[in-house]
């Protein structure tokens, strides 16, 4: 007697910590390798590879004083590309978390889309605060295109870790519709 997979209904397996946190780490760092290729690219266009992690690197260093006569110096990029990945990895951990949620409780996508707001938000607010530091230096668009192909690299990895969330938006906006 043989079986037929196909009828076997599939149930996903429980997520684990070690699942949470595996995956927290490959969407934050796709995020973290997103921004950074994004300003690799713009600063070679520029003409002055290494200048975008090596100015926040400086300012993160030394202050906004230092920052403004930066230069490409190693120390001070992987001082940034440092606390650059980790914070992405953190939000990365945290995203990985409200995913595993939202699997099960479909209100968590207005969570997460409050969340991504309020960090777009706060990245733009940031960049406002540090641009007067670094004299336009880092321009705004930039920075609001490297959070939104960050964002949309992260997103993309998490759903298609977890198909099921798909589902429970269209079930948001169905039962939202009635």
């Amino acid at each position: 007697m043989t079986l037929d997979r196909g009828s076997i209904p599939r149930t996903a397996r429980p997520a684990t910590t070690s699942d949470i946190v595996l995956d927290g780490l490959f969407t934050g760092m796709i995020g973290a390798l997103t921004v950074a290729l994004w300003f690799l690219v713009l600063d070679v266009i520029a003409g002055r590879p290494l200048y975008t992690p090596a100015l926040l690197g400086t300012f993160l260093m030394h202050g906004g004083e230092a920052a403004r006569q930066a230069m490409v110096a190693p120390l001070e990029i992987a001082a940034y590309t440092a606390f650059h990945f980790v914070a992405f990895i953190l939000v990365g951990l945290a995203l990985s978390w409200m995913m595993t949620l939202f699997e099960r409780f479909p209100i968590m996508f207005f969570v997460i889309l409050v969340l991504f707001v309020c960090l777009q938000l706060a990245f733009f607010g940031l960049n406002v605060a540090l641009g007067a530091q670094l004299m336009g230096e880092l321009r705004v668009w930039t920075v609001v295109v490297a959070n939104v192909l960050a964002a949309a690299g992260m997103a993309l990895y998490q759903w298609k870790r977890h198909p099921s969330v798909l589902q429970g938006i269209e079930k948001l906006w169905q039962d939202s519709e009635t």
